[in-house]
């Protein structure tokens, strides 16, 4: 008798790129390992950098401008991420496999056609 396959997940409102996206739906957030490494460094340097223009007392006219320089420097350093593909469609950190802050390359891959498809 021969294999029986599932029919791809193509189609399916769930599915990226072979990866499932049904967990994400369900609990947009929790899974913080699916989260963008690049993108995540750069919300941990913000706060980290909220925190010392708080306690040397920078003004909150200044904050922005000093936050755009520092963002400028850290856009053009490598990304510390051995899976960055370089893509012109999207937005920071203009990587190919970034969707809405997170890493499809992280999520589960997608078992084809289950009981979750949906159009």
């Amino acid at each position: 008798m021969g294999d029986v396959k599932r029919l791809p997940g193509k189609g399916c409102r769930h599915h990226t790129t072979g990866r499932c996206l049904y967990q994400e739906h369900l609990n947009p957030g929790y899974s913080a390992e699916w989260r963008c490494r690049v993108l995540a460094r750069w919300e941990d340097a913000y706060d980290d950098f909220l925190l010392r223009a708080e306690s040397f007392g920078v003004s909150q006219d200044a904050v922005p401008d000093l936050w755009g320089r520092k963002f400028q420097r850290m856009a053009r350093q490598v990304f510390d991420c051995q899976d960055y593909v370089h893509s012109v469609n999207g937005g920071p950190p203009a990587c190919a496999h970034a969707l809405d802050g997170l890493c499809r390359l992280a999520l589960p891959p997608c078992p084809g056609r289950c009981r979750h498809f949906s159009r």
